[in-house]
């Protein structure tokens, strides 16, 4: 009993916390590619990808390149680490090849995710499949 107890606390004390992230800044830090629409037929070359305020053309932050010979899953720091509020506002990802030009995007909504801490969230859409990973300030 008194074990239940102490989980039902700390249960309380983590949604209560977790409710708190709402105002908070999440610091994107490194987004991990997945897979890629065309991942075998697009021809040699090296991709980067761009992150957006969804409502804005103007990137706030971009990866550095990767050769199409890597294989999947590829690892990416993002520069700068930007500060993205994910519970306020969707953001985009697109990823880029340099003869190519634009392959696919997908949008990172929290409304779609209901995810407490995204540490490490996984996003998708018919063409990507990225993980975006970072930290609370």
């Amino acid at each position: 009993m008194k074990i239940v107890k102490i989980l039902s606390l700390l249960s309380l004390i983590f949604f209560c916390a977790s409710c708190s992230n709402d105002d908070n800044i999440f610091h994107l830090k490194t987004i991990k590619i997945s897979e890629y629409a065309q991942h075998k037929s697009l021809p040699e070359q090296h991709f980067y990808l761009k992150i957006f305020d969804n409502s804005s053309t103007e990137s706030i932050a971009h990866t550095e390149d990767f050769s199409g010979s890597l294989p999947l899953p590829v690892i990416l720091k993002a520069e700068p680490s930007p500060e993205m509020y994910l519970y306020a506002k969707p953001y985009r990802i697109e990823l880029w090849g340099e003869v190519s030009g634009f392959i696919g995007s997908c949008t990172v909504n929290m409304d779609d995710y209901k995810i407490t801490f995204p540490i490490d969230m996984e996003v998708k859409s018919n063409n990507l499949e990225v993980a975006i990973q970072g930290s609370w300030e």
